[in-house]
């Protein structure tokens, strides 16, 4: 990297993506050029000159007037107020008096209703109109999301955010001078053969920190650093959310998604798009609210953070995907999961994902199709680690309450798309898909799919029989009766016992080991008259003694599938 003023009163930086030591540094040249871009959008003078933008590299010519420009738009603030739940409290733990109290109307799980108390506290609020400017709420809830971020985890303690305090007290930002004087005389050193490094602060690097367990100081050089202020641009900000044993979702934090440039002007031309012809990522972000967390978009609410990497994939790379191009922008993403617990910062999660054709084409489906937090999860982990589909679906069964796997009426979680709904879904694509191969030549991932509708089918014959056995119910007898809108309309004596069947069944496969399980699979399920042809009833016997966790887990799955009954209900009650 050659770093040398032209002039005395011009800094020129000449950056060479593949010289920069780490993602985040190359995000944030990505992010550096997308500020100034958001900035000449908005008419603001003086701005940086990007002297020269290639694949690989940039000039970037600053005044010292320009770089004020630039670091009171980084950092540009107001004073707002904000809507708290508990009373803060100061370092000694002392209650801190709020503006005001105001009273608020609280919704219940159980549909009640109740009065909460909430204060009221001047805070400063980032302003980030350098996104606004490109996405596509402007300063909606993409915007409060990162705001959300920036406040809960890189600038989580009071004293990091007095470079906000500065603007929203009216003032320029002292940064600039100090980043002024920085880059000077690192450059005058580089004239002298000598090389400028500084520590690195956790602001604006995640993971950083003074000294590492070895005592070896975190440190690079000054023209490098002040890259990392503007990663945050290039990256976006996901929602996690948590399943809780009660059947509840909560905040899990924040997972930050951070680019790895391959082809700069490419990254660029795919965040913020063509100029009067496409729309990039940052302006194509659903901005449509969530129904229970009306504060954050839909779109941004990710169940594992890997979802979250996979999101940035797929918008950035989704028409080149269609179109069966391998040429992306990017190299890879890396992926953050940050939360706050009490006074610190943690670090849960640090992944990164490649921008595999085939993961991300099968993302897509999955993208569309799984719903369910805890089944969606799983098969994004199975996804990238090259597993089979239904791979670490017992684990689930084992640590969750089995209402979540089984309806159960009012005891199912309601948060959220029941397990059952995309685990049927499933059983229905394995079916068409194998129809659509015939008699071909099967794969390993095929020999598993026969097994599936096999093990599904016999399920859903034992189902259906118990069911009417329990109820006293043909289905023959209500079949063609249905409501206005064309639905079943399933008697409730049919429903609670199809319910009993399945938790029964379900509860019994899961606390049974290999043998005992085997047992229990020939001499229940397999009790009822099956109509499977020989050759699959075969099949299945093979499997139950050389895959019974296999048979296990399918069973499992296929209870959950036929659990719920869509339709209508009758006169006597029911859920529909």
């Amino acid at each position: 990297m050659n770093n040398e003023p032209t002039e005395e009163k011009t800094i020129v930086l000449d950056y060479d993506l593949y010289s920069l030591p780490t993602t985040q540094h190359k995000a944030g040249l990505a992010g550096l050029l997308l500020m100034i871009e958001s900035m000449r959008m908005r008419k603001m003078t003086p701005l940086p000159d990007v002297v020269k933008c290639t694949a690989s590299s940039a000039r970037i010519s600053f005044t010292l007037e320009s770089m004020q420009t630039l670091f009171n738009d980084l950092f540009d603030a107001s004073w707002g107020e904000i809507e708290v739940k508990n009373q803060r409290k100061d370092k000694n733990k002392n209650p801190i008096e709020s503006k005001r109290i105001v009273e608020k109307e609280i919704e219940l799980k159980d549909g009640k209703k109740k009065i909460e108390k909430r204060y009221i506290y001047d805070q400063i609020q980032p302003a980030g109109k350098f996104l606004s400017s490109f996405y596509p709420d402007g300063d909606g809830l993409w915007l409060k999301l990162w705001r959300d971020m920036i406040w809960s985890t890189l600038r989580g303690r009071p004293k990091q955010r007095l470079v906000f305090q500065e603007r929203a007290d009216g003032k320029s930002s002292s940064e600039s001078d100090k980043w002024w004087s920085k880059i000077t005389k690192a450059q005058t050193a580089t004239k002298k053969g000598k090389l400028t490094t500084e520590n690195i602060a956790s602001t604006v690097f995640v993971g950083a920190q003074d000294e590492n367990a070895e005592r070896v100081p975190f440190q690079g050089e000054v023209e490098q650093n002040f890259l990392l202020f503007f990663w945050p641009i290039a990256g976006l900000v996901f929602a996690p959310q948590r399943v809780k044993m009660e059947g509840e979702l909560e905040d899990a934090g924040y997972v930050l998604v951070i680019p790895e440039p391959s082809d700069l002007t490419g990254l660029i031309q795919e965040l913020v798009g063509k100029t009067g012809k496409t729309r990039g990522l940052l302006q194509s972000l659903e901005t449509e609210a969530s129904r229970y967390r009306p504060y954050r978009p839909k779109a941004a609410l990710i169940y594992i953070p890997a979802e979250g990497g996979l999101e940035y994939l797929y918008h950035l790379t989704r028409e080149r995907v269609a179109k069966k191009e391998i040429q992306y922008g990017l190299s890879a993403v890396e992926i953050f999961h940050l939360e706050k617990r009490g006074n610190n910062i943690r670090t849960l999660t640090a992944e990164r994902i490649l921008p595999d054709k085939h993961v991300l084409e099968d993302y897509d489906t999955i993208r569309e199709h799984c719903h369910n937090p805890l089944y969606k999860g799983q098969r994004i982990k199975n996804l990238l680690a090259g597993n089979p589909w239904y791979d670490g679906m017992e684990s689930l069964f084992a640590h969750y309450p089995w209402e979540f796997f089984v309806w159960a009426g009012s005891d199912t979680p309601r948060r959220f798309p029941f397990f059952g709904y995309d685990s049927n879904r499933r059983f229905r694509d394995v079916e068409s898909e194998l129809k659509d191969k015939g008699g071909k030549s099967m794969s390993e991932k095929d020999q598993d799919d026969f097994l599936a509708r096999r093990v599904y089918r016999l399920i859903e014959r034992y189902v259906n029989q118990s069911t009417e056995e329990k109820s006293g119910k043909k289905y023959e007898d209500f079949k063609s009766n249905k409501d206005d809108k064309g639905r079943i309309i399933y008697p409730k004596e049919y429903r609670e016992a199809r319910e009993r069947v399945c938790s029964n069944a379900f509860l019994a496969i899961r606390g049974r080991n290999e043998k005992d399980f085997v047992e229990y699979f020939t001499g229940t399920i397999c009790s009822v008259p099956q109509w499977l042809p020989e050759d699959e009833y075969i099949a299945v016997s093979q499997a139950l003694m050389t895959e019974p966790e296999k048979v296990k887990v399918f069973s499992m799955l296929a209870l959950s599938a036929k659990s719920y009954l869509a339709g209508s209900s009758d006169e006597n009650g029911g859920k529909s």
